[in-house]
């Protein structure tokens, strides 16, 4: 036994935790962190244009390594066509709450989405929305959640919700750690929902399924809730993810896929075990009785996306992202950029000392004429600042190739200017 290691481990969570009570603390922090970055001039930025290869800020063009649209469906004719005949036909706004009435376009999406799922599906509005619906009706009395402490914020504003359900938090990716809870949890009375991402959007790293199957085999009251947005369309047959990929036949996983992101449209979707658990959250998730519905366009512009998923056609955009990523990688391994992790993903990482770190490299790249993302506190921990970077099938094997030795140029500038100005203060004092 690594007593050391232990007690670092301890340690660390103990911080988690007491920060995860501290809400004045974390609402002050954020406002700091996220003011800090706004002033470097580095987010809550107002784009002139573009949504493709690149992105037009202040009046200059930036190639474009920040999008979520990894599959850069939105700019395909299918998908504006499938709008522009969504609002000849219903116009911009369907007038009623979907508890009443929903528009046709409902139907045909949730037929579709079923296809590309496996198994039953609940669309909602959003994904963040699709959790708050779902949460509070699949976690019921007696039962316990455990959270990965990188898990998407929207999840952790949804779990709050069940302030009478015991939640615990574990180190991201853990899974030593998780079974250890899972052992402590072994004599509650109803079931114990591990809660977590399938792609993390931050780092850029999957869940270990693998590690996950094999606590479901040994822990019959284990359940995932899987969060699988980042990881749609670009992955797995018709696009549906590697969440679904392992568990579309598990009864107890439940896998949130994103209509936005890759997919280029707008909503989410819970692919659920059975059509008993999706009539519950249909009809008593709160989001899905009281929220707005997803409007005519971006619905006709999601039964487009859909029916692309299911056509012969995805695998070959699939294909071409992939061979991006590929280049990428090499580029990366070339330049000895150091990442979060090593997986094979959209999202990458470059994990720096500071934020002032981040922020001068986020500076130094876009007047090189590149946009990319800072990622610091509450995005990250604050212990965990980086510069986060994505790479879409907008971006052409020449973009990255430019891109990838200038990020490593504007890291090794930034990490020096650093380092000098720490000899100076050092002198100084």
């Amino acid at each position: 036994m690594d007593w050391g290691r232990l007690s670092r481990e301890r340690l660390a969570m103990a911080r988690i935790e007491r920060f995860h009570f501290s809400h004045s603390r974390k609402i002050d922090s954020a406002y700091q962190y996220v003011s800090e970055a706004a002033r470097a001039g580095v987010i809550l930025q107002s784009a002139d244009s573009g949504a493709g290869r690149h992105v037009v800020i202040d009046g200059r063009s930036l190639l474009n390594f920040g999008s979520c649209s990894y599959m850069g469906l939105q700019e395909l004719p299918e998908l504006r066509e499938g709008a522009h005949r969504a609002i000849d036909e219903y116009g911009t706004q369907f007038h009623f709450s979907r508890a009443y009435l929903q528009c046709p376009l409902y139907a045909e999406l949730d037929s579709l989405l079923r296809n590309i799922a496996g198994r039953p599906v609940v669309v909602a509005p959003s994904t963040s929305l699709a959790h708050i619906a779902a949460l509070p009706v699949l976690v019921r009395d007696g039962d316990h959640m455990i959270i990965d402490q990188f898990a998407h914020a929207s999840l952790h504003t949804a779990v709050q919700l069940l302030s009478k359900v015991p939640l615990d938090i574990v180190r991201h990716n853990r899974m030593q750690a998780l079974e250890a809870k899972l052992l402590e949890l072994r004599n509650v009375p109803g079931n114990v929902w591990y809660i977590a991402d399938g792609l993390y959007s931050m780092l850029g790293d999957f869940a270990p399924f693998a590690e996950l199957k094999q606590l479901l085999d040994r822990f019959p009251k284990l359940r995932l809730y899987l969060d699988d947005a980042h990881s749609i369309s670009w992955l797995g047959s018709c696009g549906r993810g590697p969440a679904l990929e392992h568990f579309a036949n598990d009864d107890r996983v439940v896998v949130v896929m994103s209509l936005n992101k890759a997919f280029s449209a707008a909503g989410g979707a819970l692919a659920v075990p059975s059509e008993e658990i999706a009539a519950r959250i249909r009809q008593c998730g709160g989001p899905m009785l009281f929220s707005g519905p997803i409007q005519p366009p971006m619905l006709g512009a999601a039964v487009a996306s859909a029916r692309l998923h299911i056509s012969p056609k995805l695998g070959l955009l699939q294909s071409e992202l992939h061979a991006r990523l590929q280049a990428c990688a090499v580029g990366i391994r070339k330049h000895g950029l150091a990442l979060a992790n090593d997986a094979l993903t959209p999202i990458f990482q470059v994990q720096c000392d500071s934020p002032r770190i981040v922020f001068d490299v986020a500076e130094q790249m876009q007047e090189r004429g590149f946009y990319c993302c800072v990622c610091v506190f509450p995005a990250v921990p604050m212990n965990r600042p980086g510069l986060r970077f994505t790479v879409t099938r907008h971006n052409t094997l020449q973009d990255i190739e430019e891109f990838v030795p200038a990020l490593a140029e504007c890291v090794a500038n930034a990490r020096g200017k650093r380092r000098m100005e720490s000899g100076i203060s050092v002198a100084a004092s």
